[in-house]
């Protein structure tokens, strides 16, 4: 699944583990090759919550001071059946993990450490680290507690199915993949909601991965979910971990009488401080995929917009809360930010005060920059030369001028937003007026 992300040509970091294994004239080394029926073995500590551990083989510490996330690599053992056991690092006690494991000559394992640190728990795998040379090897570990079954796709949530249903301590056969550059999506099983996606990676011929996705759903928490592409070739030591393919975000509060809010993003607060009227919080870095989207009373469980939104990677989007109150609602913008031409300004315009009329933004020679936009209307990016403007808001068809903006700078290779904002029977901080945002 995921496991394909597997960038091949790894700027992968080597851990530099060492197995504390005792000296080397140590009759009793369990990880000393002492005849040539050998088995391989490593540790991957994603138990999210547990501190580093020391791991030990028949009673002797083989691996110390592994932390969540880190591979102890791979190490001769002898074959036959041994004991493993897990204990916090420096520590004979508590014994988190204890398991007989009956080991085959000439075999390669990985113990995995999941689960909580109250619930940690271990799942052992056997590791197929032949090559072969004209394709790359992958397989996937769910090792998320709190996350449900998923699949992993290529390309969107619709794209073809790579790992099918995989819950909680399923680990997946490796599978045999051409190499080349790929962009994973993680779905609920059976669903096409883009959970997560993931930046194109490459995959190289020879290379064998296990990607294991660790940590946590639930984001109040230290342990985000994300998923660490193991290399099984050579010392099992070296991984990299995927990036989440993101998009910029900007939240505009344009609703005249509504109070300061916050932006919830999945459920979690994202701005630092309220976001009153006629404020935004500027372009925020947010996961692609199908987010759910709150605007709530600052401070309070009260929710004024609730929304389901599919943002594409690399793209921007600006979201308007706009009208009353009464009848806030979103307004969903796609942004184009392409950089102005040598020379040029680019601006839109939005029609954003509820109880005005269709207007027309002109030039005070009465040129139309924009013509007959009523309540909710927007324009596209339209160029025109930096300078200075002096721009009216004028009744749509009309020489009425409702709103003067005089003095509008705009500069070479600038992008702007220009939105109506208030109420046209408002007073105060409530009456209509223009506010402008700069995108770039």
């Amino acid at each position: 699944m995921l496991s394909k992300r597997i960038i091949a040509g790894f700027t992968a970091i080597v851990l530099g583990l060492i197995f504390v294994a005792g000296c080397s004239d140590d009759d009793n080394n369990p990880m000393k090759s002492v005849s040539k029926m050998t088995s391989s073995i490593r540790v991957i500590h994603a138990s999210y919550d547990a501190p580093e551990v020391d791991i030990r083989v028949d009673g002797t510490v083989a691996i110390g001071g592994l932390g969540y996330g880190q591979s102890s690599g791979y190490a001769e053992i002898s074959d036959g059946v041994r004991n493993i056991s897990v204990t916090p690092a420096g520590a004979n006690s508590p014994v988190v993990i204890e398991a007989d494991l009956d080991l085959e000559v000439n075999t390669s394992y990985t113990v995995f450490a999941v689960n909580n640190l109250g619930s940690i728990e271990p799942v052992v795998a056997v590791d197929d680290r032949s090559q072969v040379q004209s394709k790359a090897k992958v397989r996937f570990l769910h090792a998320s507690p709190d996350a449900p079954a998923v699949d992993i796709k290529l390309n969107s949530g619709d794209g073809p199915t790579v790992f099918v249903n995989k819950a909680f301590k399923d680990i997946t056969e490796y599978a045999e993949v051409d190499p080349g550059s790929y962009t994973f999506v993680v779905t609920p099983s059976g669903d096409n909601s883009e959970v997560l996606i993931f930046e194109p990676i490459n995959v190289t011929a020879g290379v064998i991965y296990t990607a294991v996705a660790h940590g946590t759903l639930d984001n109040t928490d230290l342990y985000d979910l994300a998923v660490r592409i193991f290399v099984d070739n050579n010392d099992g030591d070296l991984f990299v971990d995927l990036k989440p393919a993101v998009t910029k975000v900007l939240v505009a509060h344009a609703s005249p009488d509504a109070p300061g809010v916050d932006l919830l993003i999945d459920d979690l607060v994202i701005n630092n401080t309220s976001l009153t009227f006629p404020n935004n919080t500027g372009y925020l870095d947010v996961n692609a995929g199908d987010r759910g989207v709150k605007v709530n009373v600052s401070g309070s469980m009260t929710t004024v917009i609730n929304a389901g939104l599919n943002l594409d990677a690399g793209m921007a989007y600006s979201i308007f809360a706009v009208n009353s109150v009464s009848n806030i609602e979103p307004l969903v913008l796609v942004d184009d930010l392409t950089t102005p031409a040598a020379g040029m300004a680019h601006i839109r315009f939005l029609h954003l005060s509820p109880d005005a009329p269709a207007v027309d933004i002109t030039l005070t020679d009465d040129t139309v920059v924009f013509g007959n936009k009523a309540f909710r209307d927007y324009t596209s990016f339209t160029p025109l030369n930096a300078g200075l403007y002096d721009l009216q808001v004028r009744a749509a068809g009309t020489s009425m001028v409702i709103l003067n903006l005089p003095g509008i700078n705009l500069e070479d290779g600038k992008i702007y937003t220009v939105f109506a904002k208030g109420f046209l029977a408002g007073s105060g901080d409530t009456a209509i007026g223009a506010a402008i945002i700069v995108n770039n």
